[in-house]
């Protein structure tokens, strides 16, 4: 029993180690990564020969960037991805890039070999193109991450090149921890500068590696960017610089238009967009998305700053995304340099509306009017436009405009157009390089030839300002009445009747019709052609308040009770009865119904007569497209007189149809007691006959109105 005891043990530690050994190889031949059935079927699918299966195994013992260390297998993997390649030169690029990436990082059994790594990498480069472009950030090339490697490990290392190592790892997705150390590294190097950003893409990666399942069958990277919106915004506001550029190029481009997020944009570039700003790359990145949401003229300027931002330090193939704003504001750039091309963009563009530079125009030389070409050098000489057009541009269009003057007034033929042309030269500075000869005698030489004196100039210059100003309110009538009753030179002096005469010739002065007119217009450009019955009242309160409008502009506001369009009289005698009616038609609102009121008057005593309700409706003509009126068809409704007043009928009524292009009105329709009581002593001549000298719906109407009289005078009266 002792020599058993003795023997028994080491045998069965023997045969413990040889199982524990058979265990261990064959737990590493078999990928961490993929289940076994899934491993089995793979694997008899590359003994047959299949490339593909062999390509998945390797990248199975190799893993994916997040995989822990525990998990890979480098050696199988190599094994792997040289059998792969052996089986199909398909398999040739993507066996090396992940080559690359496995001597790229090392392990504990397959050391850290750049040279390898380089030598595949080349292999890759020369089917793929190996630069990762950013609209947020430093664009990166791989081949570049061996010297950064270099840098980033060196004893003195710069913050700045352990950062950028670090988004080598990351971004190309070689490795997570490789990548997580040399963002420590950085935050430890220079935390001033980089421990906002370290702490954002620590966050953002951390986001991803938590959604690993996101980037199953090599869905890119960028796809999944926008998923991480919300740690770009949360860094963005605690200050991470590169969060805020992240997030500014999501917003832009999520956006369906940049322009509703201009604000916000606007705001997270606001630091990048500086001269001072040392990161060039991130600078004209950030100038290019604030081109972005920027619209009318800004975004001209702002693509004008992109444009000579990347000249300056950039070569002209960088960034090929840029190419079409480029391209845009190049083409804008060169109509620019000539008045020409500008009047082409104004006519093409709506961002240059505040530039009344009408080509057409121009080349006729304004028939002689000096005052359009003024208010194109003011539109091109704000300092807005200034720097939109830019200064040397400004420059070549005054000189441009400088020399039209003599044209213009080669056809300046009227007195207002002189009058324009010598106040233009005599107060505007722009013009005083070339004015002296014409001040001093070529416009005097004019008025002499036309038998006109200073004075005639004026006057019709300010009556066709008048007449071309628009007032909106009573307080720019009113300023504009009290200018022109301060002017003392609308007037000619008196001319005697002869050289013995002492008394001089009486005229009506100038001025006094002007400020005539200018009281009556205020009021019709403020309140219109037809104002509503409410807006008549509220006049007829108002204007009598204002003593600069009087007396015209009362006249024309008590006039409106009696000829405007919603509210006019009238009066029709009927001689027989040695009666006359007057009548008093009120529009209800906007609408095509009238308070029609007729009263009579006899013996100098006035009774009231009729008071009912009129509708009418337009009739346009057959075939007309522009909804021409051929005439009106107006209807009388009856009323009758009852002890709480004219009771109006719902049936009863007079009709007549009214087309101003016939000498007589069609023959009246009435219905109920409408039909009674006609007066048939006219002729239907006499009746029917109107003159209507336009196609107005009140002129319809008081022809009607005539007619309902002179034929229903018999029914009018409380009875």
């Amino acid at each position: 029993m002792k020599n058993i005891k003795k023997y028994t043990t080491p045998l069965l530690l023997f045969f413990s180690v040889l199982l524990l050994s058979f265990l261990m190889v064959s737990c590493g031949s078999v990928p961490q990564t993929i289940s076994k059935d899934t491993y089995k079927v793979y694997k008899k699918q590359a003994k047959e020969g299949n490339s593909t299966a062999m390509l998945k195994i390797a990248n199975a013992f190799k893993g994916d960037m997040f995989t822990s260390g525990e998990y890979r297998d480098y050696k199988n993997a190599i094994k792997w991805y040289s059998e792969a390649m052996a089986a199909s030169s398909a398999q040739k690029v993507p066996a090396a890039r992940e080559l690359f990436e496995i001597y790229m990082t090392g392990s504990e059994d397959i050391p850290r070999d750049l040279e390898a790594a380089r030598k595949w990498l080349n292999i890759v480069a020369d089917s793929m193109d190996l630069h990762m472009y950013y609209q947020d950030n430093t664009d990166l090339y791989l081949m570049d991450i061996f010297d950064t490697y270099k840098e980033a490990t060196k004893t003195e290392a710069s913050a700045e090149s352990q950062f950028l190592l670090a988004r080598y790892f990351l971004e190309f997705e070689i490795d997570y921890v490789t990548g997580m150390k040399f963002l420590d590294k950085a935050a430890v190097t220079d935390s001033v500068r980089y421990s906002q950003n370290v702490n954002y893409l620590k966050a953002k990666w951390q986001f991803f590696r938590n959604r690993r399942s996101d980037f199953i069958e090599d869905m890119a990277f960028a796809y999944q960017k926008d998923k991480a919106h919300q740690v770009m915004k949360r860094f963005a506001e605690e200050g991470s610089e590169l969060a805020k550029l992240e997030y500014a190029n999501y917003l832009v481009h999520q956006a369906e238009n940049p322009q509703n997020v201009k604000e916000e944009t606007e705001k997270l570039l606001r630091n990048f967009v500086v001269a001072k700003y040392a990161n060039k790359e991130h600078q004209l990145k950030a100038t290019y998305l604030a081109a972005l949401v920027q619209e009318g003229k800004d975004h001209v300027i702002a693509f004008r700053k992109l444009y000579a931002l990347k000249n300056k330090n950039f070569s002209e193939e960088q960034f090929p995304y840029m190419d079409n704003a480029i391209d845009e504001y190049k083409e804008i750039a060169n109509q620019l340099e000539t008045l020409t091309g500008l009047g082409k963009l104004t006519k093409e563009r709506p961002m240059f509306i505040d530039i009344p530079l009408e080509m057409p125009k121009y080349y006729q030389h304004y028939q002689g009017d000096i005052r359009p070409l003024v208010a194109v050098k003011d539109a091109i000489t704000t300092p807005e436009n200034i720097e939109f057009l830019t200064p040397t541009n400004v420059e070549k269009y005054k000189q441009t405009l400088l020399e039209q003057v003599d044209d213009i007034f080669g056809k300046a033929d009227t007195p207002s157009e002189l009058y324009s042309f010598k106040n233009a030269l005599e107060k505007d500075k722009f013009f005083e390089p070339l004015a002296k000869p014409y001040l001093d005698s070529l416009i005097q030489k004019r008025l002499d030839i036309k038998g006109l004196v200073q004075e005639d100039l004026v006057y019709e210059y300010e009556k066709g300002r008048l007449e071309n100003t628009t007032f909106y309110n009573l307080e720019e009538g009113r300023k504009f009445i009290e200018n022109l009753s301060r002017r003392n030179d609308l007037d000619p002096e008196p001319v005697a009747k002869s050289r013995w005469s002492r008394k001089p010739t009486k005229q009506e002065p100038r001025k006094n019709a002007l400020l005539k007119r200018a009281k009556v217009k205020v009021l019709e450009d403020i309140y219109g052609d037809s104002p509503t019955i409410k807006q008549i009242e509220e006049l007829n309160k108002t204007v009598p308040r204002y003593s600069w409008l009087a007396p015209e502009g009362r006249e024309w506001a008590v006039g409106l009770k009696g000829n405007s369009d919603s509210w006019f009289t009238g009066i029709i005698e009927v001689s027989k009865t040695r009666t006359q009616y007057f009548y008093e038609v009120k529009r209800f609102g906007d609408s095509d119904r009238f308070l029609m009121e007729i009263k009579s008057i006899k013996n100098n005593r006035s009774n009231n007569a009729y008071s009912t309700n009129l509708e009418v409706e337009k009739m346009v003509k057959k075939g007309s497209e522009s909804g021409d009126v051929e005439g009106y068809n107006v209807t009388i409704f009856g009323a009758k007189y009852q002890t709480y007043g004219w009771k109006q009928s719902k049936t009863d009524f007079f009709r007549v149809i009214c087309k101003p292009n016939t000498n007589k009105l069609e023959n009246a329709v009435c219905t109920g007691y409408m039909a009674l009581n006609r007066d048939k002593s006219f002729s239907d001549d006499f009746l029917r006959k109107h003159n209507v000298s336009s196609n107005s719906q009140k002129d319809a109407i008081r022809a009607v109105v005539r007619y309902f009289i002179l034929e229903m005078h018999q029914n009018l009266g409380i009875r």
